[in-house]
């Protein structure tokens, strides 16, 4: 088999990359190591979409990716499953100043953000509790989408466009060729292509060794729980991220909510798993203590919810973060190869930026998008990527 580019990895990074890449008229494969797209990191994200962070340059590409889910069906051909609910960050009193600060330099860079008062905030979401909120910043144009949709608009979207996808194929060896490579699958397929994308998230480190690359990315094990909301509170609300009591909450159906953490301290608990062979295993099920804490966490900002209630949880589950030394992307290239891993959480809100960034590293076209300061080698310049503005409790995280 023979293509122009072969995109390791079929999570919604790789699927966006097919498409943008199918879409200028080059033959591309996608070599997915599981059974179908997007099982993986994808099928268990919180699929939010904001522009909220402290970092300018993921603002302007967050801001783009924004505009892309609101005309998602136009531009791609398929529903994502945008739910365009809002989204507000919390603070209170400790970390307003710094609130302040990143919503000026958001919307310096055009994003449409606005401070409120706690009073004002209520008025939009009466079931959240605002008794320790200083100031809210909102964004009208947040939201989340489907994972599920998402990827298989992607799919089917590159599909026509001409892209391949082989399944239960992982790379097994990459050797290089001329000007090229030759690539031995795990389902049998040996592959002549002339360029290479890495968007193979928790499995990076050891696919990146297969081109020579030492990609500091670590799998770390991130717990989710779906909490039962009363009936009083039912439909979409404004996705919260709450920086009082470190966690983020979104609606999850007509009456679930999804609560994750925000707090640096959980990485503590977090699992890194060790890569053998490739594999990577973790328990898929969220432990006690974190049911518990979501719970805790979940009564503490929204009216109507017990966190003593021995049931009222729909289900609980682990995902799997993919993260770099400083919780921000590896986007770079090297000669044929390219990169974009490591994406620690912003993932699915980037992916059709990033389509589109590796679509022009492959073409050898200049990017739109400010990636430059994610390059590799800022790991050992000792140059991290860091928000100016850094919130006192979420730190890092935002």
């Amino acid at each position: 088999m023979n293509c122009d580019v072969l995109v390791i990895g079929g999570g919604l990074m790789g699927c966006a990359t097919a498409f943008d890449i199918a879409k200028r008229g080059c033959s591309v494969v996608v070599a997915e190591r599981g059974a179908a797209p997007g099982q993986e990191t994808t099928a268990k994200s919180g699929a939010i979409i904001r522009a909220h962070y402290g970092v300018p340059e993921l603002v302007t590409m967050a801001l783009e990716a924004n505009k892309r889910f609101q005309n998602f069906e136009e531009l791609f051909g398929g529903d994502a499953g945008f739910r365009q609910s809002g989204y507000a960050v919390l603070v209170d009193e400790q970390d307003a100043n710094t609130l302040k600060l990143n919503v000026a330099m958001q919307r310096a860079l055009g994003v449409e953000v606005e401070l409120l008062s706690p009073d004002e905030f209520k008025a939009m979401a009466p079931s959240v509790k605002i008794d320790d909120v200083a100031l809210v910043a909102y964004e009208k144009n947040g939201g989340y989408a489907s994972p599920s949709q998402t990827v298989n608009s992607l799919v089917e979207g590159a599909t026509k466009k001409g892209a391949r996808f082989l399944y239960r194929a992982p790379v097994l060896d990459a050797v290089a060729r001329g000007d090229g490579w030759q690539i031995s699958l795990g389902d049998g397929t040996s592959l002549s292509c002339g360029q290479i994308v890495i968007c193979t998230g928790n499995w990076s480190r050891s696919v990146g060794e297969l081109f020579d690359l030492e990609l500091p990315v670590v799998p770390m094990r991130a717990q989710i729980v779906v909490v039962e909301r009363p009936t009083s509170f039912t439909g979409d609300f404004p996705v919260v991220s709450d920086l009082i009591n470190l966690a983020y909450f979104r609606s999850e159906g007509e009456r679930g909510m999804w609560v994750g953490s925000s707090d640096s301290a959980d990485l503590k608990d977090f699992q890194s798993i060790p890569l053998r062979g490739g594999a990577i295993k973790h328990c898929p099920d969220a432990d006690p203590g974190a049911i518990n804490a979501a719970k805790n966490k979940a009564a503490l900002r929204f009216e109507g919810i017990d966190a003593l209630d021995k049931g009222g949880v729909q289900r609980a589950f682990c995902g799997l973060y993919e993260t770099t030394p400083d919780w921000q992307p590896i986007i770079d290239s090297f000669e044929t190869v390219h990169i974009a891993v490591g994406f620690s959480g912003h993932g699915f809100k980037l992916a059709t930026v990033m389509g589109e960034e590796m679509g022009c590293r492959v073409e050898g076209e200049n990017s739109p998008f400010p990636t430059q300061i994610f390059d590799l080698a800022r790991f050992a310049d000792k140059r991290p990527v860091a928000s100016q503005w850094k919130y006192e409790r979420a730190k890092f995280l935002r």
